[in-house]
């Protein structure tokens, strides 16, 4: 009995591992790939006050059709930076208007804009409002739609509007790779659609 119990110790320690493996692997993770338009310099001398809402009906990012395969998903998505021709660099995980900031962060310093804190009185402010980013499976195909409102705002007045919207997919082969493809496509598209420049000649600044 003894030797069964000495036994029972000592692979104790590989269950619990192997089942804290398990719960882990259990979790699904979404991964987005944002690729940086090329460097330039197209916006340097401006700066900007960059706030981001989200003003989606539903909070969800993952639609009912693709609730089996991303069971227990957590709601937060993974986001890497890629430059031209680079593999890309993991910053970590945002929930939706968190990634939505940290993409336009990045462009728009990409572009040479200088992004200064609210408590800046005097700099326009760039508001950009969310109103639809989800995910779905449809028909074996992985659906992710998107839609934003940019506005640039002067001492608390709306100036110059745009409004992005897009659509992207890819058909399901095996596991999630194409779902991520799919997001980091059109996450990518619609961060760099946005044309900055003209919101900010619009409204003559």
């Amino acid at each position: 009995m003894k030797g069964i119990n000495q036994a029972i110790a000592k692979s104790l320690p590989i269950i619990l591992i192997s089942a804290l493996m398990i719960s882990c692997a259990s979790i699904p993770q979404l991964k987005v790939r944002y690729q940086l338009p090329p460097q330039s310099d197209r916006l340097k001398g401006r700066k900007v006050v960059l706030v981001v809402e989200d003003a989606r009906p539903e909070t969800v990012i993952v639609g009912n059709g693709a609730k089996k395969d991303f069971e227990n998903f957590p709601g937060t998505i993974s986001l890497s930076i890629a430059s031209q021709n680079e593999p890309g660099l993991t910053l970590g995980l945002y929930d939706p208007s968190g990634l939505i900031e940290e993409g336009f962060k990045r462009r728009l310093e990409n572009e040479g804009m200088e992004l200064v804190s609210e408590k800046t009185s005097g700099e326009p402010e760039l508001l950009i409002v969310l109103n639809e980013f989800l995910l779905d499976l449809v028909d074996r195909r992985w659906m992710v739609n998107m839609s934003y409102d940019a506005k640039l705002l002067r001492e608390g007045k709306v100036v110059a509007t745009q409004t992005v919207s897009g659509q992207a997919e890819r058909f399901k082969l095996i596991g999630r790779d194409e779902a991520d493809r799919a997001v980091g496509e059109i996450f990518t598209d619609m961060i760099n659609r946005l044309d900055v420049l003209n919101l900010f000649q619009s409204a003559g600044l």
